[in-house]
């Protein structure tokens, strides 16, 4: 058990990364050391951090405005060779994306990280503020 807010919560296992987790990691910004401390123990431990296919589509398009697109091509690929876990939307992540975004302030590409974590039962590893918003929701680990 893990106390956050004053509220006690199950500590989860399974971690996602969403889209200002891995673009931190990526230009070396605040919060990239915790990123690759998760990434070398999945590694070593073999498992896999989750991250939902928009999100991954997100930092591919935000590296080619920022780098271009041979850049964005080269950190995808990258990206594939991690231990991550590209999760692909469902019915079930769809609507809960739907109804996140419906309630709260998110992005569309933030609603489908977090309802990904809640339908995978994760945490999202994140410096994002937009997830204030749903930390009553989902478990968080702040950047």
């Amino acid at each position: 058990m893990s106390k956050s807010d004053g509220k006690t919560r199950n500590v989860k296992h399974k971690s996602l990364l969403d889209s200002f987790a891995l673009m931190a990691w990526i230009q070396n910004e605040k919060g990239a050391q915790l990123v690759e401390n998760l990434l070398l123990e999945a590694r070593r431990t073999g498992t896999k951090l989750l991250v939902h296919e928009i999100n991954l589509a997100e930092v591919y398009y935000l590296t080619i405005r920022r780098a271009g697109e041979e850049r964005a091509r080269t950190i995808a690929a990258q990206l594939l060779d991690l231990p991550l876990q590209v999760v692909a939307t469902t019915t079930d992540i769809l609507w809960q994306a739907a109804r996140l975004k419906a309630h709260y302030p998110l992005s569309l590409a933030d609603a489908f990280a977090a309802a990904t974590a809640l339908e995978l039962d994760a945490r999202v590893v994140t410096g994002d503020p937009e997830f204030k918003a749903i930390a009553s929701l989902v478990e968080i680990l702040w950047l």
